[in-house]
């Protein structure tokens, strides 16, 4: 144990006792602030081991200084256990904070224990915004949810590799079947892990009824003979498929267990489109079901990544780019929002084939995300399920401002029909009196008017009168003989 003393200016608050701790893999470096309203700050800095008795010691430790307010970085999962056991003291107030947001100031030395005491100040002064963290029964579920999705990305790795294999010999499977791991898939590299060549016969006993294409088809695309290190490749690679399949599987059925506690919650989500029973599971355990941490619909977005940064500088606002946050959030809403805009008749839709245009695909999909979540957001606070009414009347409210547009410029083009038809009568009366006023203004008479060829004393043709065209060129030379 070490006392210290920090500087001349003020660096406690009366009162307050706050803690920081730097964390690591083998060692936690904790340093407790006392607020005593002295200009100097007194700390008091300890060095405990990761393992658990020494956790349990740490907890005593801030229970006897009677420090009850907590700042630690959010490094990897190192911070996790210290955070279990301490947020089940009641009345400690523990907050993990972004390593974005906890950099010291430039310079100051860079060492752990000096990493502690910034931590402490930034601690008493609430200079940092804690991280969110769900509560106890959503961290069990979310274990089992971000596992399975890491075993369905490993799924598709392995059939990547079969794939790849079997393109290197050349066979074309994929061509002719929208799924080569699918039932008929499975069969027909079954059997070319055991024999090596297929025949159409044998193809035909292999396929599934449903396929769409034929035996020949299929076997021109395999025709050839696998040689036998990738025969015994492929044999291994689909039994890793296999025991891949079976894990997902088992995992899924444990996730549904878990969420039977939460079922009101997943069935709340379920119901907005594109959103299915995996979906709502996954999000429960991210989120959870009391949301109260977020003040607004448009504070959830922004911490899911959803809601652009803000840039603005002399009442200028730069465009900008989503924030990196939840990746397990915001790529599960980008995929169920696809999954909506095949719904028909629904606010989602209808709103994504109306925007695409005009911001492009995929910014129309990251509003559709952010939409999906500020619909789940207000649902979980009302605790009431998706109003399908409402998709009803939005469509048409969209058909009335469209007929009402079309009526304007309908309307527009009608008034404008009888002003051209004047125009057109105006025109052609001026040009009768100008024909008038051409014959009796130059001072002809009805004799000169009637006969051909004739001129005025200005020169002016009468409208009888046939001119000769001019011949355009050089004029041709006369040769004189």
């Amino acid at each position: 144990m070490q006392a210290t003393t920090e500087g001349t200016m003020q660096t406690t608050i009366p009162g307050v006792i706050a803690c920081g701790m730097d964390v690591h893999k083998d060692k936690i470096d904790a340093c407790v602030r006392m607020g005593d309203g002295s200009a100097d700050g007194n700390v008091i800095i300890r060095t405990f081991s990761t393992m658990r008795k020494s956790l349990f010691e740490l907890r005593d430790w801030l229970i006897s200084l009677n420090c009850y307010k907590v700042l630690m970085e959010s490094t990897g999962v190192f911070w996790m256990p210290i955070y279990w056991i301490l947020e089940e003291v009641a009345g400690m107030n523990v907050g993990v904070g972004n390593a974005r947001d906890l950099k010291n100031s430039p310079g100051r030395p860079k060492t752990d224990r000096e990493d502690a005491k910034w931590l402490s100040r930034l601690c008493m002064f609430g200079l940092v915004l804690k991280s969110f963290v769900v509560g106890k029964p959503f961290r069990e579920l979310r274990e089992y949810t971000r596992y399975h999705k890491k075993l369905v990305q490993e799924r598709v790795r392995h059939k990547n590799r079969i794939e790849r294999l079997l393109q290197m010999n050349g066979f074309k499977l994929s061509t002719v079947l929208s799924d080569i791991t699918g039932v008929s898939g499975r069969r027909i590299l079954q059997k070319l892990v055991s024999e090596g060549k297929l025949s159409v016969f044998e193809i035909r006993a292999a396929m599934n009824r449903h396929c769409n294409k034929t035996p020949e088809e299929v076997e021109c695309a395999i025709n050839g003979v696998m040689k036998t290190t990738s025969r015994l490749l492929l044999g291994l690679q689909l039994k890793k498929l296999e025991s891949c399949d079976k894990e997902i599987d088992e995992v899924y059925s444990l996730m549904l267990a878990l969420s039977k506690e939460h079922e009101r919650a997943v069935r709340i989500i379920e119901s907005i489109p594109g959103m299915g029973t995996e979906s709502a599971i996954y999000i429960v355990a991210e989120i959870g079901n009391d949301l109260s941490s977020f003040r607004t619909a448009n504070h959830l977005a922004a911490w899911a990544g959803l809601a652009p940064k803000d840039n603005q500088s002399a009442d200028k606002v730069r465009p900008s780019k989503t924030k990196k946050a939840n990746q397990y959030v915001k790529s599960l809403l980008v995929q169920c929002a696809w999954a909506a805009t095949r719904t028909r008749g629904t606010r989602l839709s209808l709103w994504y084939w109306q925007n695409t245009k005009r911001l492009g695909d995929k910014k129309a999909i990251i509003g559709m995300a952010r939409k999906i979540l500020c619909y789940i957001y207000a649902m979980l606070k009302s605790g009431t399920t998706y109003d399908k009414s409402l998709d009803v009347a939005y469509a048409e409210n969209m058909r009335a401002k469209k007929l009402d547009a079309a009526q304007k410029i309908v309307g527009s083009r009608k008034s404008d029909a009888p002003s051209s038809k004047q125009h057109d009568n105006d025109e052609e009366a001026s040009l009768a009196h100008s024909q008038d006023g051409f014959h009796n203004g130059i001072g002809l008479t009805d004799k000169q008017v009637g006969s051909g060829n004739q001129h005025d004393k200005s020169g002016i043709e009468s409208p009888n009168e046939t001119v000769t065209p001019k011949k355009r060129g050089r004029p041709k030379k006369v040769v004189s003989v």
